[in-house]
């Protein structure tokens, strides 16, 4: 078996690194931050929330808790209006958050996709185009077959895609985001070959997957839990470094022998030109929340999610070294730049 031999991992850095790397970025920083000032009650009017995917999956319900959580836990008296600005596998969400420099009353979820995807296709936005304010959690990915799929197991399901390249199906969210970059990874490490099938939110594929549309899917574990507890759903490996707390009995990638390990990050950001003031109080609030008992069982643990705050300069700096990462990355597998359908 062959064995790739890197993986892109989401690990913080070390406080010292973080702030090097912050550091070189602190003319970005400064240039994207305009002159926009908030009020002394900010936050004074209604905040709207863009997820950039379609109701029913992981940034979904993100967002939803994390607006749910301030109200009931008094942490802030802003409302948050969650609203689905879905297309484009993220593209139109972005591009609406990146359109209005300067607002501080428009706030965005993000993933990792945000770093990934425009390092393998051609996209209007990148990080850099938005201005960063807390990475909060993230997820190990989670890979599953419906309930009677005949794939028993995740070396059933790879030598049978290596017997018959292109005849299993693999749904994920987007191109270029995690869940094709953790495919690229496994198809390099077992010589299978997938054929990937993007959608537009994890709901979408879901409803694939359960309807025998796709074979098997990457997700996020808070996506699926209700199919797994239905048993709807089977889990055949983790992606992450580590077996999840509520799924003892499944094992990672890594223990299978394969060098693979692929984990999301969650984060929020703002458009470009945020008052320095609107970001902090955000960094602030967000870092109060992450704190409580609520997020910590309700979201955190019932999810499977990793703990993962932080701050504005070290989530910047964060998005740099995964730019990095990804593009070394993107250049071992071999692949090149892409153009997302129309």
């Amino acid at each position: 078996m062959t064995t790739t031999p890197s993986a892109v991992r989401i690990r913080a850095l070390s406080l010292a690194a973080l702030l090097a790397v912050g550091m070189a970025f602190a003319g970005w920083s400064g240039s994207a931050i305009g002159a926009a000032q908030i009020p002394e009650n900010y936050p004074d009017r209604p905040i709207e929330f863009v997820v950039q995917y379609a109701p029913g999956g992981g940034s979904d319900n993100f967002a939803r808790m994390i607006a749910s959580t301030l109200a009931s836990e008094g942490i802030s008296d802003a409302t948050l209006n969650v609203v689905n600005r879905e297309g484009g596998s993220g593209a139109i969400g972005q591009a609406y958050v990146a359109g209005k420099e300067g607002d501080n009353y428009t706030l965005m979820t993000m993933t990792s996709a945000l770093v990934t995807s425009p390092v393998v296709l051609d996209l209007e936005h990148d990080f850099e185009d938005f201005t960063p304010i807390a990475r909060l959690a993230a997820d190990q990915l989670l890979i599953v077959v419906p309930a009677d799929s005949e794939f028993q197991t995740m070396e059933d399901l790879l030598a049978a895609a290596s017997a018959e390249p292109d005849s299993v199906s693999w749904g994920g969210t987007g191109l270029g985001g995690e869940d094709s970059l953790l495919l690229g990874q496994i198809e390099q490490a077992s010589d299978a070959q997938l054929n990937y099938v993007a959608f537009e939110s994890g709901g979408e594929v879901q409803i694939a997957l359960l309807g025998g549309h796709v074979d098997v899917a990457s997700s996020n574990p808070n996506e699926i839990i209700g199919q797994l507890e239905a048993g709807e759903l089977r889990p055949l490996a983790v992606a992450g470094d580590e077996r999840l707390t509520l799924l003892p009995d499944v094992p990672t990638l890594q223990e299978m022998g394969f060098d693979v390990l692929f984990e999301q990050a969650r984060g929020i950001v703002g458009p470009p030109g945020m008052d320095p003031a609107a970001v902090q109080y955000w960094a602030d609030t967000l870092k109060a929340m992450t704190e409580t008992e609520k997020w910590q069982t309700e979201y955190l643990e019932r999810n499977m999610l990793l703990d993962a705050y932080l701050g504005p300069e070290e989530f910047a700096a964060w998005m740099a070294e995964e730019t990095a990462a990804t593009e070394a990355l993107i250049a071992e597998m071999g692949l090149t730049e892409a153009t997302p359908a129309p």
